[in-house]
């Protein structure tokens, strides 16, 4: 627990709430580790071992919100849906991944994620 709890309950206010989720939160980890090329749903279901309707509720929703674009390819013979992180949506993923560091008091090396 970081010592100054007020530091860092005042720059909650920097992050945008709606991405305070597990699921959520996994989906811009993902895509943001996988840059500019992304996956697709079915990639992400299996690597992030989550439900149809939970992830296509939490991957529009993060859409609309601007984090992540959404494109249609064919892989195999089919058509799907790719999704990849915005910069917008890396810039926020890295002002939330740093404000639960600093609250979970991990900063620095020790903040792998």
């Amino acid at each position: 627990m970081p010592d100054d709890l007020i530091t860092v309950v005042e720059e909650s206010e920097d992050v945008d709430s709606t991405i305070i989720s597990r699921v959520r939160l996994e989906i811009l980890w993902a895509l943001s580790e996988l840059g500019e090329d992304g996956a697709t749903a079915r990639q992400l279901k299996a690597g992030l071992n989550l439900g149809d309707g939970v992830l296509y509720a939490n991957l529009k929703k993060l859409v609309e919100m601007g984090y992540l674009r959404s494109e249609k390819v064919t892989l195999e013979g089919k058509e799907l849906e790719l999704y990849a992180i915005t910069p917008e949506g890396l810039l926020e993923w890295r002002r939330v991944r740093s404000w639960l560091c600093k609250l979970l008091g991990c900063e620095g090396d020790t903040c792998e994620r």
